[in-house]
């Protein structure tokens, strides 16, 4: 079976780069059940840390997730 996280960064970091676009999908996928585990926002840190740039609405999720997940 694949790994979820693995697979998930690769293709957030395909370009090196984290959109508009990419953002509004994890978004999506993480809010999808109305909370936010610590590995969800465990793997928006490290896809922020593993990409050489990234919109400002990433970090703008990271915050929102970090407040959902206290």
């Amino acid at each position: 079976m694949a790994d979820w996280r693995k697979t998930a960064k690769a293709f957030a970091l395909a370009d090196g780069h984290v959109s508009e676009k990419e953002v509004s999908i994890l978004r999506t996928e993480i809010f999808a059940d109305g909370k936010v585990s610590k590995s969800e926002l465990d793997f928006l840190k490290e896809v922020k840390a593993e990409a050489k740039s990234a919109v400002k609405s990433l970090d703008a999720l990271i915050e929102e997730c970090e407040k959902a997940s206290s």
